[in-house]
C-alpha cells in the first residue's frame, strides 16, 4: 500500500492485485446537477470506460433535491409508491437509477460514482470499494476512526413484511460503511459485462430521512417509518458536531480512492462537459 493510505492497519487495505485493468483514471466533480443528468453521466461514463479504457472516479450533488428509485423496483408497480405529484409540486426530481438498490432522497450528502473494468465478481468489488470509502472518510476528523463494515446483510423477509424494504437507509446490507451501528453510506452497483459501475450517497446531513413524506403511505406509517430510520442512520454532521462541507469530503474521499486504490489521477475536471448527456431519456419517471 501506499504511504498515504489512511486505516488504522493493514486489515483495513485488502489485496487490489488484479482489480482493474484500467490503466487511466480519471476524476471529475461536476457539482450540483439534476436527476437526469446524474444518471445519464454515469451511463456515459460506463460507455466512455468501454471505449477508451479509461476508469472515472466522479463526485456530485442534485439540484433540484431528488428521489432515486432501483432499476427493478419499477418492474413490479405495486413496490413503486412514491407520491410522484407531491414531488413534482415541490420541485423534487424522481429518476431510476441504472443500478439497484431501494429508494434514497438524495439531499444533504456528497454523492460518488466509480467506473471501472474489472472480472472479479460483484460482492468482492463492493468490499474494496468500500475499503476506499472507508479510509477516506476516517481522514475528515479522529471521530470518524470508529467508522467500521456492517458484518451481516438484514432479513430481508423480514423487511418485506413490515414495508421496510423499499427505502436503502432503513437497513445495511453486509459491508457497507456503518458508525456504531448505524448506516452512513448507502450504494448500489451492476456490472454491465466487464465495466463496473457503483455509485452510492454518504449522508452528510440528516435530510435524506424527509423521504417519508413522499410515500404513498398512512400517517401511521410515516411515523413508524420515520422511527426507523432514525434508529438505523446517522450523519457526518451528526456525528462531528459540526457541518462537515462538501468539498471537504470529497476531498478526504479522493485521498481514499487514490491511497487505498494507489491511483494516478490523469488531471482533475471539476466539471465534466466534454460529457454532455442526452435529455430525452429511461432514467426520468413520470
Amino acid at each position: 500500500m501506499n504511504a498515504g493510505s489512511s486505516g488504522n492497519n493493514e486489515k483495513e487495505n485488502p489485496a487490489l492485485t488484479g482489480l482493474t485493468s484500467n490503466k487511466k483514471w480519471e476524476y471529475l466533480d461536476t457539482g450540483y446537477r439534476s436527476g437526469v443528468y446524474n444518471m445519464e453521466l454515469d451511463i456515459k461514463l460506463v460507455e466512455k470506460c468501454r471505449k477508451e479504457d479509461t476508469a472515472f472516479l466522479r463526485f456530485y450533488r442534485w439540484k433540484p433535491y431528488a428521489i432515486s428509485l432501483g432499476y427493478n423496483q419499477t418492474r413490479l408497480s405495486k413496490e413503486v409508491y412514491i407520491d410522484t405529484n407531491k414531488c413534482r409540486a415541490e420541485g423534487l426530481d424522481v429518476v431510476v437509477r441504472p443500478t439497484g438498490g431501494r429508494a434514497v432522497l438524495h439531499s444533504e450528502e456528497l454523492t460518488y460514482s466509480v467506473i471501472f473494468r474489472s472480472s472479479k465478481p460483484v460482492h468482492e468489488l463492493y468490499k474494496v470499494i468500500s475499503y476506499a470509502i472507508l479510509n477516506g472518510l476516517r481522514n475528515i476528523d479522529p471521530k470518524l476512526q470508529v467508522l467500521s463494515f456492517t458484518k451481516e446483510t438484514p432479513d430481508l423477509m423480514k423487511l418485506i413484511r413490515t414495508g421496510m424494504y423499499n427505502l436503502c437507509f432503513n437497513s445495511a446490507i453486509k459491508n457497507e460503511i456503518n458508525y456504531k451501528g448505524k448506516k452512513l453510506v448507502g450504494s448500489a452497483q451492476r456490472k454491465f459485462g466487464d465495466i463496473v459501475l457503483q455509485h452510492g450517497s454518504i449522508l452528510l446531513g440528516n435530510h435524506h430521512k424527509n423521504i417519508v413524506n413522499y410515500l404513498n403511505i398512512t400517517g401511521e406509517e410515516r411515523v413508524k417509518m420515520l422511527k426507523e430510520i432514525e434508529e438505523k442512520t446517522d450523519c457526518i454532521n451528526n456525528i462531528l458536531g459540526r457541518k462537515a462541507g462538501y468539498r471537504e469530503a470529497a476531498e478526504a474521499v479522493f485521498m481514499g480512492f487514490r491511497d487505498t486504490f494507489g491511483i494516478k489521477f490523469n488531471g482533475i475536471n471539476r466539471i465534466a462537459e466534454f460529457v454532455e448527456p442526452r435529455m430525452k431519456t429511461k432514467f426520468i419517471m413520470n
